[in-house]
């Protein structure tokens, strides 16, 4: 790895002034400054890394950088994680800046890998004998003593490219080198311990994996593309397999008792137990949760966003038996957390009817693609969704322990197969 320095210079000296950013920024490595000091990582190539701990130093330099209109990258969105206070997760901002390429930024969020309150499948599906037993058992234990406080390069709740914004580098190579460069500088230097740097969601042509990063087991992101035929939801089962189209009717045949219905702001908050309830129900059985959301997760989103994020409600005889959220992203439909009564899922086809809706949805509001994001690989196929893959790799910060991230990885929470469906017609 390429060595860098470090430099702390004043405003009217600093790298960053060209772009006329207010420096207001916590130095790493000395606590606070004033607010007229910067503190600044030289680079090779001409490149300057700054790194800010909070979104009130990040704002100013932040709304400066490039947008591509994607919500998730807004400082709006960023002071709603703020408000949100997300447990055991610590967010900071990177900007790296070339006087002829200009710049680009880097979301950060470090947390705490806690396989024991994060796996929530750790037992899996293996067949009951002796090696299975022992196989559990050695997971449960992993699970107990593994702790790392890991700084995550993309964010924790979402799936897709929404980790840089500005004018980034079209030289993948050159990007790798300096995210990678960047990232060892700032763990070095970051208020707390940081055992280990991950990339997430980052699609790189030249894999980190020259700069001892190691591939994660994750599941690809899948993705709906729209038709532009599509203006009706009986425009898309037209494009479906006599054998998927049947599907698709009787699950709407099962789905008739329930009352679908929206949720407006003041029911949210009003049933804000209730929904935390049924996400909590399906959250603990998913494979790995990094983020615990807050019981007022989805009040906060309604409250400031309603017009960008919608809820909706199963009712069955009066009772909420399920809900989902999607929120608008430009030419996205993203959908977000969802909870349901395991019980009337195989009864009602609950969460096959959620996927459908999610289309449903989509095609109603123009968008181009419905992103239904990690899990259930094999169902959302079925709707149409397919894989985009995207990886996540990991670096760990102590030398010897580094090569082992792939082998615990792959043995604590090993892929699970699955066989991808293609419901449309040819």
């Amino acid at each position: 790895m390429t060595e860098t320095t470090t430099e702390k210079t004043v405003a009217h000296d600093c790298p960053l002034t060209w772009l006329k950013w207010k420096p207001c920024v916590r130095s790493l490595a000395s606590g606070y400054q004033n607010e007229t000091n910067v503190s600044a990582i030289s680079l090779v190539g001409g490149w300057q890394l700054v790194c800010f701990e909070s979104l009130g130093a990040a704002r100013a330099a932040w709304e400066q950088l490039h947008s591509a209109n994607d919500f998730f990258l807004s400082t709006d969105y960023f002071q709603l994680l703020d408000e949100l206070s997300l447990p055991d997760v610590r967010m900071g901002f990177a900007i790296f800046q070339h006087p002829e390429q200009g710049a680009f930024g880097l979301v950060l969020q470090a947390f705490t890998f806690n396989p024991q309150q994060q796996m929530g499948k750790m037992e899996g599906t293996a067949t009951p004998g002796l090696w299975s037993g022992i196989t559990a058992g050695v997971k449960r234990w992993l699970a107990r003593v593994l702790r790392f406080r890991i700084l995550s390069a993309g964010q924790l709740l979402l799936t897709g490219e929404h980790a840089l914004r500005g004018n980034i580098p079209t030289d993948k190579a050159e990007l790798t080198r300096l995210l990678t460069e960047g990232l060892e500088q700032i763990a070095a230097q970051w208020p707390e311990r940081i055992h280990g740097v991950m990339l997430k969601d980052i699609k790189l042509d030249e894999h980190p994996s020259k700069k001892t990063y190691y591939p994660l087991p994750v599941q690809p992101n899948m993705r709906l593309e729209l038709r532009p035929h599509w203006h009706s939801f009986d425009d898309y089962l037209a494009d479906m397999g006599s054998k998927y189209r049947v599907r698709a009717k009787r699950a709407r045949k099962k789905g008739e008792e329930l009352e679908r219905r929206e949720l407006l702001p003041d029911e949210v908050a009003a049933r804000q137990a209730e929904l935390f309830g049924l996400y909590r129900g399906i959250a603990d059985q998913s494979d790995f949760n990094a983020v615990q959301l807050p019981e007022d997760y989805f009040t906060r989103w309604m409250n400031r966003f309603h017009s960008r994020i919608r809820m909706w409600g199963y009712f069955l005889e009066g009772e909420l038996v399920g809900f989902y959220t999607a929120i608008y992203n430009d030419g996205e439909l993203d959908a977000h957390f969802l909870g349901f009564q395991q019980q009337y899922n195989h009864s009602h086809q609950l969460y096959l009817n959620i996927l459908y809706d999610l289309v449903h949805e989509g095609i109603l509001a123009g968008v181009e693609k419905v992103v239904f994001c990690r899990t259930a690989l094999e169902i959302k196929s079925s709707v149409g969704a397919t894989p985009d893959t995207l990886h996540c790799w990991m670096h760990g910060r102590v030398a010897w322990a580094n090569p082992l991230i792939p082998v615990i990885a792959r043995f604590i929470a090993p892929l699970p197969e699955w066989e991808p469906r293609h419901p449309f017609k040819e």
